[in-house]
């Protein structure tokens, strides 16, 4: 086991450019490293970082709410309203994966990828930034601070790529486009949900089938109510949620379309992205 006391860092030398540090990270159980080494190491294994999280990670939520959609036709309405929020939930994290996508990316060139999704806290500024920010550009200047082209760019920036693989990233990136004008379009919904949800980070949420006895007014049939202590002011607030199926449908809707633009996006970034521009932090110019 590495000795990690302050004593021992004073003494402590980076295995891989030999400078005396006193910030080590774990490579490895075996291995220790200063930070630029460490963040030179996460550029190294961004681009399989992404392929392995499109191809699995970002699946998580549709397929955790789609479970709960179906298991609501079987369920007594104390366990629907459980279903309910857990669908719920799986939306501010779908949006929140990517959102911190968006970040990362945008960040890419003084970040390594890995740091900036791993790294990633939901915040008020970067849930309102990022609808900001597509309201403003629209989604094909959206997928240019992506660093990714127009589906009908890929031809002449992607010769490196065969016909069919130019393909696929053609139909990502309409794909993408089309997603990103849906999530313009619900905007509203979105990040009042989504500011509310960072607004109450580090705090607790939790779920109740009644408020009577708090507000002194009843939820009505088929609500739940989600409760949290506010930051702005004392007391306790609120959120209803509606656990009908329709409203649900869209909310799933919701995760599958954030979950989709996750999987493009990656997909489209890794195909038009060399090794070599990973590794030295996208100084290169990107297509």
């Amino acid at each position: 086991m590495n000795d990690l006391s302050p004593a021992r860092l004073i003494d402590a030398l980076c295995p891989e450019c030999g400078r005396a540090i006193a910030d080590v990270r774990s490579f490895s159980h075996e291995e220790t490293g200063c930070v630029r080494c460490f963040d030179s190491y996460l550029r190294g294994v961004d681009a399989e970082f992404l392929d392995n999280y499109a191809r699995c990670g970002a699946r998580g939520r549709i397929v955790v709410a789609e479970a709960c959609v179906r298991a609501l036709v079987l369920s007594d309405v104390a366990d629907r309203k459980l279903l309910a929020m857990t669908v719920y939930e799986q939306f501010i994290a779908a949006a929140t994966d990517f959102i911190g996508l968006y970040h990362a990316l945008l960040n890419r060139r003084d970040v390594p990828i890995v740091r900036g999704v791993l790294g990633f806290r939901l915040d008020v500024p970067a849930a309102a930034a990022f609808f900001g920010d597509l309201a403003h550009g629209g989604a094909i200047e959206l997928l240019n601070r992506f660093g990714l082209p127009c589906p009908e760019q890929v031809d002449a920036l992607a010769r490196h790529l065969d016909r069919r693989e130019r393909k696929q990233v053609r139909e990502a990136l309409a794909e993408a486009l089309a997603d990103l004008e849906r999530v313009e379009s619900f905007r509203d919904v979105g990040e009042h949900a989504l500011v509310s949800a960072a607004e109450r980070l580090g705090g607790t949420t939790a779920l109740v089938d009644g408020t009577d006895w708090l507000s002194g007014t009843r939820l009505p049939a088929g609500q739940v109510a989600a409760l949290a202590l506010s930051r702005q002011y004392p007391g306790v607030e609120i959120n209803v949620l509606s656990t009908d199926e329709e409203t649900l449908g869209a909310v799933v809707d919701g995760i599958d379309i954030m979950t989709r633009l996750v999987r493009n996006v990656i997909f489209a970034f890794v195909s038009l992205h060399d090794p070599s521009q990973f590794h030295d932090g996208f100084r290169r110019t990107c297509p």
